[in-house]
Protein backbone atom coordinates (compact mmCIF):
# COMPACT_ATOMS: atom_id res chain seq x y z
CA UNK A 1 0.00 0.00 0.00
CA UNK A 2 1.67 3.05 -1.04
CA UNK A 3 3.59 4.97 -3.47
CA UNK A 4 5.92 2.90 -5.84
CA UNK A 5 9.10 4.75 -5.69
CA UNK A 6 12.73 3.20 -5.26
CA UNK A 7 12.67 3.42 -1.44
CA UNK A 8 9.45 1.31 -1.05
CA UNK A 9 11.39 -1.84 -2.43
CA UNK A 10 8.58 -3.61 -4.35
CA UNK A 11 11.00 -4.93 -6.50
CA UNK A 12 12.14 -7.49 -3.63
CA UNK A 13 8.70 -8.78 -3.10
CA UNK A 14 8.85 -9.71 -6.61
CA UNK A 15 11.68 -11.67 -6.83
CA UNK A 16 10.21 -12.84 -3.14
CA UNK A 17 7.32 -14.04 -5.30
CA UNK A 18 9.23 -15.37 -7.83
CA UNK A 19 11.55 -17.84 -5.37
CA UNK A 20 8.44 -18.46 -4.00
CA UNK A 21 7.15 -20.16 -7.54
CA UNK A 22 3.93 -21.72 -7.86
CA UNK A 23 3.98 -21.88 -3.84
CA UNK A 24 0.18 -20.89 -3.16
CA UNK A 25 0.07 -17.36 -2.00
CA UNK A 26 -0.97 -13.97 -3.47
CA UNK A 27 0.51 -10.69 -2.99
CA UNK A 28 -1.96 -7.51 -3.74
CA UNK A 29 -0.07 -4.34 -4.04
CA UNK A 30 -2.17 -1.37 -3.89
CA UNK A 31 -1.18 2.36 -4.92
CA UNK A 32 1.06 3.88 -7.96
CA UNK A 33 3.95 5.84 -8.53
CA UNK A 34 6.98 6.43 -10.98
CA UNK A 35 7.82 2.71 -11.04
CA UNK A 36 4.09 1.06 -11.39
CA UNK A 37 5.10 0.50 -15.39
CA UNK A 38 8.23 -1.20 -14.25
CA UNK A 39 7.34 -3.21 -11.47
CA UNK A 40 4.17 -4.58 -13.78
CA UNK A 41 6.56 -5.37 -16.30
CA UNK A 42 8.89 -7.45 -13.34
CA UNK A 43 5.80 -9.23 -12.51
CA UNK A 44 4.49 -10.10 -15.78
CA UNK A 45 3.79 -13.87 -15.89
CA UNK A 46 3.32 -13.99 -11.90
CA UNK A 47 -0.05 -14.71 -11.38
CA UNK A 48 0.41 -14.27 -7.38
CA UNK A 49 0.96 -10.85 -7.86
CA UNK A 50 -1.90 -8.58 -8.99
CA UNK A 51 -1.70 -4.64 -8.90
CA UNK A 52 -4.69 -2.69 -7.74
CA UNK A 53 -4.12 0.77 -8.70
CA UNK A 54 -5.14 3.77 -5.91
CA UNK A 55 -7.54 2.28 -3.99
CA UNK A 56 -10.73 3.91 -1.25
CA UNK A 57 -10.42 3.88 2.55
CA UNK A 58 -12.92 0.92 2.63
CA UNK A 59 -11.07 -1.08 -0.14
CA UNK A 60 -7.96 -0.74 1.90
CA UNK A 61 -9.86 -1.39 4.91
CA UNK A 62 -11.19 -4.74 3.74
CA UNK A 63 -7.72 -6.11 1.80
CA UNK A 64 -5.69 -5.41 5.37
CA UNK A 65 -8.81 -7.69 7.06
CA UNK A 66 -8.76 -10.95 4.67
CA UNK A 67 -5.01 -10.68 4.69
CA UNK A 68 -2.71 -13.27 6.47
CA UNK A 69 0.70 -11.35 6.13
CA UNK A 70 1.52 -7.86 5.98
CA UNK A 71 4.26 -7.71 3.57
CA UNK A 72 6.35 -3.86 3.66
CA UNK A 73 9.50 -4.13 1.69
CA UNK A 74 10.94 -0.74 2.52
CA UNK A 75 14.60 -0.86 2.10
CA UNK A 76 16.23 2.70 3.55
CA UNK A 77 15.87 5.40 5.82
CA UNK A 78 13.45 7.29 3.74
CA UNK A 79 10.56 5.36 5.36
CA UNK A 80 11.13 7.30 8.90
CA UNK A 81 8.09 5.32 10.38
CA UNK A 82 6.09 3.24 8.00
CA UNK A 83 2.26 4.47 8.61
CA UNK A 84 0.90 1.81 6.26
CA UNK A 85 2.99 -0.66 8.12
CA UNK A 86 1.49 0.44 11.58
CA UNK A 87 -2.40 -0.25 10.32
CA UNK A 88 -1.41 -3.74 8.71
CA UNK A 89 -0.51 -4.67 12.22
CA UNK A 90 -3.38 -2.69 14.07
CA UNK A 91 -5.33 -5.13 11.78
CA UNK A 92 -3.47 -7.61 13.38
CA UNK A 93 -1.40 -9.22 10.59
CA UNK A 94 1.92 -10.65 11.51
CA UNK A 95 4.64 -7.96 8.79
CA UNK A 96 7.76 -9.17 6.83
CA UNK A 97 10.18 -6.15 6.95
CA UNK A 98 13.60 -5.22 5.82
CA UNK A 99 16.17 -4.12 8.70
CA UNK A 100 16.79 -0.90 7.93
CA UNK A 101 19.63 0.90 9.96
CA UNK A 102 18.01 4.42 11.41
CA UNK A 103 14.67 3.66 10.41
CA UNK A 104 11.52 3.72 12.69
CA UNK A 105 10.28 0.24 10.77
CA UNK A 106 12.57 -1.91 13.18
CA UNK A 107 10.86 -0.11 15.69
CA UNK A 108 7.28 -0.75 14.53
CA UNK A 109 8.32 -4.16 13.85
CA UNK A 110 9.75 -6.68 16.16
CA UNK A 111 11.54 -9.18 15.16
CA UNK A 112 10.19 -12.64 16.43
CA UNK A 113 7.47 -10.73 18.47
CA UNK A 114 5.18 -8.81 16.22
CA UNK A 115 6.63 -10.15 12.62
CA UNK A 116 10.10 -11.16 10.88
CA UNK A 117 12.53 -8.94 10.09
CA UNK A 118 14.85 -10.09 6.99
CA UNK A 119 18.40 -8.74 6.31
CA UNK A 120 18.37 -5.88 3.69
CA UNK A 121 16.98 -6.07 0.43
CA UNK A 122 17.41 -10.30 1.06
CA UNK A 123 14.70 -11.67 -1.41
CA UNK A 124 15.57 -15.05 -0.43
CA UNK A 125 15.16 -14.54 3.49
CA UNK A 126 12.34 -12.47 2.48
CA UNK A 127 10.98 -15.55 0.41
CA UNK A 128 11.68 -17.17 3.28
CA UNK A 129 9.93 -15.74 5.98
CA UNK A 130 6.22 -15.44 4.20
CA UNK A 131 6.96 -19.14 3.51
CA UNK A 132 7.44 -19.62 7.27
CA UNK A 133 4.32 -17.67 8.30
CA UNK A 134 2.05 -19.21 5.55
CA UNK A 135 2.84 -22.47 6.99
CA UNK A 136 3.15 -22.13 10.90
CA UNK A 137 -0.50 -20.98 11.72
CA UNK A 138 -0.02 -20.12 15.24
CA UNK A 139 3.22 -18.68 14.50
CA UNK A 140 1.05 -16.14 11.92
CA UNK A 141 -1.69 -15.88 14.70
CA UNK A 142 0.68 -15.36 17.67
CA UNK A 143 2.63 -12.55 15.44
CA UNK A 144 -0.38 -10.63 14.57
CA UNK A 145 -1.96 -10.90 17.89
CA UNK A 146 1.28 -9.27 19.21
CA UNK A 147 1.21 -6.90 16.44
CA UNK A 148 -1.92 -5.79 17.21
CA UNK A 149 -1.34 -5.42 20.98
CA UNK A 150 2.17 -3.10 20.22
CA UNK A 151 0.74 -0.53 18.05
CA UNK A 152 -2.91 -0.24 20.14
CA UNK A 153 -0.44 0.00 23.24
CA UNK A 154 2.11 2.62 21.78
CA UNK A 155 0.74 4.27 18.00
CA UNK A 156 -2.82 5.19 18.76
CA UNK A 157 -3.82 9.04 18.50
CA UNK A 158 -4.77 8.32 21.66
CA UNK A 159 -1.30 6.99 23.32
CA UNK A 160 0.19 9.91 21.04
CA UNK A 161 -1.89 12.44 23.34
CA UNK A 162 -1.79 10.86 26.43
CA UNK A 163 2.30 10.99 26.05
CA UNK A 164 1.99 14.58 25.23
CA UNK A 165 -0.73 15.42 28.32
CA UNK A 166 2.11 13.94 30.36
CA UNK A 167 5.32 15.50 28.60
CA UNK A 168 3.42 18.88 29.92
CA UNK A 169 2.44 17.64 33.23
CA UNK A 170 6.02 16.75 33.90
CA UNK A 171 7.36 20.01 33.04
Amino acid sequence: IGRHVPYKGLKYLIEASRILGNYNVKFYVAGMGELTDELKLMAKNDNKIEFLGKISDSERRSYLYAADIFCFPSITRNEGFGLALAEGMYFGKPAVTFSIPGSGVNYVNLDGVTGIECPNCDSNAYAEAIRKLCEDDELRYNYGCAARKRIIENFTVQKFKDNVRKLIVES
